[in-house]
């Protein structure tokens, strides 16, 4: 594992809270309190073709008509946005 583990104190308590951190294959973040039940992590899903758009629009980009394909690495990892 490549992922460091750790502690911080939690924003909402103020109790320390287990946090971990990995950059492989892309950065991911996660922390755990248990003296409140804070928690947060990393979210990776694929855009759906209309937003993916309206951003490649915003960037000068060319539209698509259809998204890309997900890597086999990366569908461990993500899932498509709700439509």
């Amino acid at each position: 594992m490549s992922g460091v583990s750790g502690s911080d104190t939690c924003p909402n308590c103020g109790a320390e809270m287990d946090t971990y951190l990995d950059s492989k294959p892309f950065e991911n973040v996660s922390g755990e309190c248990y003296g409140c039940g804070f928690f947060y992590y990393t979210v990776a899903e694929q855009m759906c073709l209309e937003g993916l758009n309206e951003g490649r629009k915003e960037r000068g980009l060319k539209p698509l008509k259809k998204l890309p394909k997900v890597s086999k690495l990366m569908k461990h990892y993500i899932k498509k946005e709700a439509s």
